[in-house]
C-alpha cells in the first residue's frame, strides 16, 4: 500500500545527496583557481587544461591530458613528492566525474600513500586526499568505510583552522548528513548543533546556512519523534528568512511550506492548510503560475487535502501541478514521480481502478526513465555498472523511516497503511532511500 507523499525543501529531504553534489562542485572549482605564482607553471597548465576539458564534456581528453600532468610531476619531482601527489587527484577527480570509481579510487589511495609519507601527520593536504576517498565511497554506498575517513577529516581541519572555518563547518555537516542518511541521529544532531551555535555566533551575512541546519537539526529531531524540538527550529528558520528576504520571497515559501509539513503531520490542518496557502501564493507571485515550485505547493495542498478526504479538491490539484511539470521537468524528475504516485493512491483509494492503473504504469515509466543514464552522459558512465544482488524483487519501507526492506523482514515495522511499496531497490534508492542491513535486499 503506497501512500501520498508531502515533500519537505531547502536540503531538508535529501541532504547527504546534496551534499555530495556540492562537495564535487567546490572541489573543481577550487582546482580552478590558481595562486598567481603558478600561472606560468606548465604542469598546473596542464592540469588546468584537464579541468577544462573535463567540464566541455571532451572526456577522453580530459584523461590524456590529466594523464600528462601526472608523467611530468614524476619525471620533474620524482614518485615521492607532494606535487605528483595532487596531479593523481586530478586525475582522480577526472575519473570520479566520468564514473569510473575504480580508477578514482586507485589514484586518490596512492595520492594518500604519497602524503602520508612526506607530510606532517595531520597536515591539511592530507585532510583533503582523505576527504576526495570518503566522498567517493559515499558515492558508492560505502558508509562504513567513509564515516571514518569524514571523522579523521574533521579532525584534522579542527586542529589546523579551529572550529569556526568554512571548511571545517562544512566537514561538520557533510559527516552530520551522511549520519543522518543512516538514521544514525544521535551522532547527527551533537554535530548540527555545534554548526548552528558557531553559525549564530558568527553571525554573518550568509543567513541561509543558518536556515539550512536548522531545517535539518529540524527533521532530525522529527526523525527521532521530538517534534517539541521541531516546531521552534522551524518557526526561527521562518523568521530569519522573512528578516533577510521579506515575506514575498520564495524562500520565505520554502519556510512556509517546511512549517506546513510539520503541522500536516501533527494533524493541525487547518494551521497546515493556512501556510500552504501563503506559500503557493507567494510562488505565483514571485516565480509565475508555471513554475515547479509552484507545482510543489499544489501537490502539498494536494496531499492535505487527500489525508482530510475532501478527494475532489485533491485530485484538481494533482492534475494542475502534473500539468506544471510535464512542460518544466524532465520525465524522469523525483517530482513527476511524487505526483504520479499521489494520483494512484488517490485513484485506489476511490475504487478507480483504471485511472488508477493508468498511473501507476506511467509512474514506472518514469522511474524507468530515471534510473537510465542521460544521453549525453560520458561513455564511461553508461558502462559503470554496480555489483549484482542476489535479491531482485519488490523492496518495502515505511514513510517513518529511510531504510527499505525484504517483505518478510523483521525490521519492516508500521501500519499496512504506512508501507511504501518499490518495484525495486533501484527505485527506492532512487528516492532516497537505503537497504536495511539486516536483510541485505
Amino acid at each position: 500500500m503506497i501512500k501520498p507523499i508531502t515533500t519537505f525543501e531547502n536540503h531538508v529531504l535529501h541532504p547527504a545527496i546534496h551534499t555530495i553534489k556540492m562537495a564535487l562542485l567546490l572541489t573543481l572549482a577550487a582546482l580552478c583557481i590558481l595562486p598567481a605564482y603558478a600561472r606560468g607553471d606548465l604542469l598546473t597548465d596542464v592540469e588546468t587544461k584537464a579541468l577544462v576539458l573535463n567540464k566541455q564534456g571532451r572526456y577522453s581528453e580530459a584523461v590524456n591530458t590529466a594523464k600528462e600532468s601526472v608523467k611530468i610531476a614524476e619525471d620533474t619531482f620524482g614518485s615521492d613528492h607532494h606535487r605528483l601527489a595532487r596531479s593523481m587527484s586530478v586525475l582522480g577527480l577526472i575519473y570520479f566525474s566520468q564514473g569510473k570509481y575504480s580508477d578514482a579510487e586507485s589514484l586518490y589511495t596512492q595520492a594518500l600513500k604519497i602524503n602520508e609519507k612526506v607530510l606532517v601527520k595531520d597536515h591539511p593536504d592530507l585532510a583533503t586526499d582523505l576527504d576526495n576517498l570518503a566522498l567517493l565511497y559515499q558515492v558508492q554506498g560505502r558508509y562504513t568505510e567513509c564515516i571514518p575517513l569524514y571523522k579523521r577529516v574533521l579532525e584534522i581541519r579542527e586542529k589546523a583552522f579551529g572550529l569556526n572555518k568554512p571548511i571545517v563547518v562544512k566537514s561538520r555537516n557533510r559527516l552530520g548528513s551522511l549520519y543522518y542518511s543512516q538514521e544514525m541521529y544521535e551522532e547527527a544532531i551533537p554535530l548540527f548543533k555545534q554548526t548552528l551555535a558557531i553559525q549564530e555566533k558568527i553571525s554573518g551575512p550568509d543567513q541561509d546556512s543558518i536556515v539550512e541546519t536548522l531545517n535539518i537539526l529540524a527533521l532530525s529531531y522529527h526523525a527521532q519523534g521530538k517534534d517539541d524540538k521541531v516546531e521552534p527550529l522551524l518557526k526561527k528558520s521562518l523568521a530569519i528568512t522573512e528578516k533577510k528576504h521579506g515575506q514575498f520571497h520564495p524562500e520565505y515559501a520554502t519556510s512556509l511550506n517546511n512549517l506546513a509539513g510539520l503541522y500536516k503531520v501533527q494533524g493541525k490542518h487547518s494551521k497546515s492548510l493556512q501556510l500552504y496557502k501563503r506559500a503557493l501564493e507567494i510562488r505565483e507571485r514571485a516565480l509565475g503560475p508555471d513554475h515547479p515550485d509552484v507545482a510543489k505547493s499544489l501537490s502539498n495542498m494536494g496531499t492535505l487535502y487527500f489525508s482530510k478526504a475532501r478527494f475532489g479538491e485533491a485530485e484538481r490539484l494533482y492534475k494542475r501541478a502534473l500539468s506544471i511539470n510535464e512542460r518544466a521537468l524532465k520525465p524522469g524528475h523525483p517530482d513527476m514521480a511524487t505526483l504520479l504516485n499521489n494520483l494512484v493512491v488517490l485513484y485506489n483509494t476511490q475504487g478507480r481502478r483504471a485511472k488508477a492503473q493508468h498511473y501507476h504504469e506511467r509512474l514506472m515509466s518514469t522511474w524507468d526513465s530515471a534510473l537510465k543514464p542521460e544521453s549525453n552522459t560520458s561513455p564511461a558512465i553508461r558502462e559503470t555498472t554496480q555489483i549484482e544482488k542476489p535479491y531482485s524483487g519488490h523492496v518495502y519501507a515505511s514513510k517513518y523511516s529511510r531504510s527499505f526492506h525484504r517483505q518478510n523482514c523483521v525490521e519492516l515495522t508500521g501500519k499496512e497503511e504506512d508501507i511504501i511499496d518499490f518495484k525495486s531497490k533501484k527505485h527506492a534508492m532512487r528516492d532516497g532511500a537505503i537497504p536495511c542491513k539486516k536483510c541485505n535486499p
